[in-house]
């Protein structure tokens, strides 16, 4: 059926009986024999029964309208909310992704105050070293070892990154862990209170990084038994000892990572033949620069 455009009941009936009809009207009379009062009576009849046909149709129309819009309506009202649905599911993608990326913090005890001492902390750099369980000097466990490390970590951004290779795979890395400090002083050549000190960082943060129980406590019963040894008691015992402990610490870890089949020694228990013939060695050292520069006395 053609789409109705104009509304029937803004229609108004013509008026028969004006001079516009008389021809019609004329014709209609002669023809049926009738008054020209009836024909345009006819006349209107017919015209408001065309109208009322034409009403009936534009109502229909009029509520198709409706039905049809209403349905477009509810197909944009669905579409809005199936769009508002998957923006809301990417949303809230994209916001549990940045949780989990986001640092997570622990919550706070109201009345805790912190620890009474300090922790020293070494680089990242050696950090990583340790949770590798590799060989590290104690100077960089040191006073001055960890405050070089802070100035150090500082200057390198958090999120820079650098290259290195693992079994034949190029891996990114942290630079912060990858980058070593400053030459560092061998460990005989450290004071016994450098010493003292680097080993009480050492072995907190090696408990902190994974170390066996059983390794970190060998190697706490190994200094206290340093600091508890007859030595301390001779002339330049502290340099014996301090020589000893460089020596047997680097063979003790050089060992753990050894693939042979040779059990490891048990670092914690001093050899004192080998303390004795360190300090023999020294000391003869010590002697014969005394009588070299007895004979040869500088200019």
């Amino acid at each position: 059926m053609p789409h109705i455009t104009q509304d029937p009941n803004l229609e108004v009936i013509p008026d028969f009986t004006a001079p516009a009809y008389d021809t019609v009207c004329t014709a209609l009379t002669t023809a049926e024999g009738v008054t020209k009062e009836a024909v345009t009576a006819r006349l209107s009849d017919a015209w408001e029964a065309e109208n009322n046909t034409k009403k009936a149709a534009w109502e229909e129309q009029v509520r198709q309208d409706k039905i049809a819009a209403a349905e477009v309506r509810h197909t944009q009202e669905e579409e809005e909310q199936l769009t508002h649905k998957e923006l809301g599911k990417e949303e809230e993608a994209e916001r549990k992704e940045k949780e989990k990326k986001k640092p997570k913090l622990k919550d706070f005890v109201a009345n805790k105050l912190v620890k009474d001492t300090m922790q020293l902390r070494p680089s990242r750099y050696m950090i990583h070293k340790l949770e590798e369980h590799e060989y590290i000097k104690l100077y960089y466990f040191t006073l001055e070892g960890c405050m070089e490390a802070t100035k150090l970590d500082c200057t390198i951004a958090q999120d820079a990154f650098t290259f290195t290779k693992a079994d034949k795979t190029l891996l990114v890395k942290p630079m912060a862990s990858h980058k070593p400090p400053n030459k560092a002083i061998p460990d005989e050549d450290l004071t016994w209170c450098q010493m003292s000190i680097a080993k009480g960082t050492l072995l907190h943060h090696m408990s902190q990084t994974g170390w066996p129980n059983q390794h970190v406590i060998a190697l706490t019963k190994f200094y206290l038994n340093l600091k508890s040894h007859p030595m301390q008691l001779q002339v330049d015992g502290d340099m014996v000892l301090l020589h000893y402990q460089a020596q047997v610490r680097c063979e003790w870890h050089e060992a753990l990572r050894s693939t042979n089949d040779e059990p490891v020694f048990n670092i914690s228990i001093i050899n004192n033949k080998c303390v004795e013939a360190i300090g023999a060695e020294l000391w003869n050292s010590r002697h014969t620069e005394g009588v070299l520069r007895l004979a040869y006395p500088p200019p």
